[in-house]
C-alpha cells in the first residue's frame, strides 16, 4: 500500500481555513463530575458547528470501514470480540465519506481533523454505536504516513 493517503478534508497542523472552525480540545469534551461524564456546554454549543481538533488516530485490530477513531493519545485497541469498548471515553468517530466501505491504514502522528460536530446516540450502517462524530469536510489535502511515530497506549 501506497505511504501517501488523500482523505477528505484530513489535515495535518495546517487547516485551510482555520478562523472558520471553532478550535476544539479533548480537555474540553466533559463537565469535571466524580459520578458521571456529562457533556460540557462548549461542546454541547458547537454541536452542528464546524470544529478543528488534533488527536491521535485509534489503532484497531480491524480496523473500521469509512473513518477512524480520533483520541486525545495514541490508543492500540485490542477489541477482542469487545467491539469498541477498549476506546477512551472521549473517543471521537470521524466520518471519511470519501472512504465509505473502504479501511484505512493507521496513521500514527497526530492529525487535525476539520469538520461538522455532531453529538448524540447514533448507530450507523455497520452497527457501530458513536456518541460524537466528526463529519470531515470534503476534499482538501494529502497526508503523509512518514514522521514522528510516539508509542500507543494499550488499552487492554
Amino acid at each position: 500500500m501506497c505511504a501517501v493517503l488523500v482523505f477528505a478534508g484530513l489535515c495535518l497542523a495546517q487547516a485551510a481555513e482555520p478562523s472558520s472552525a471553532a478550535p476544539l480540545s479533548f480537555r474540553e469534551f466533559f463537565e469535571p463530575s466524580p459520578q458521571d461524564l456529562k457533556p460540557s456546554a462548549r461542546l454541547l454549543s458547537l454541536n452542528g458547528r464546524r470544529v478543528r481538533l488534533v488527536g491521535y488516530m485509534a489503532q484497531m485490530d480491524e480496523p473500521p470501514e469509512g473513518g477512524f477513531y480520533l483520541c486525545s493519545a495514541p490508543v492500540l485497541a485490542s477489541e477482542g470480540g469487545g467491539g469498541t469498548g477498549d476506546l477512551p471515553p472521549d473517543a471521537v468517530w470521524v466520518v471519511v465519506r470519501s472512504a465509505r466501505g473502504k479501511q484505512l491504514a493507521h496513521i500514527r502522528r497526530p492529525l487535525e481533523v476539520t469538520g461538522v460536530l455532531d453529538l448524540g446516540s447514533q448507530v450507523d450502517e455497520a452497527g457501530r454505536v458513536s456518541t460524537i462524530r466528526i463529519l470531515l469536510d470534503g476534499p482538501s489535502s494529502v497526508i503523509s504516513g512518514a514522521g514522528d511515530q510516539p508509542t500507543p497506549r494499550h488499552t487492554r
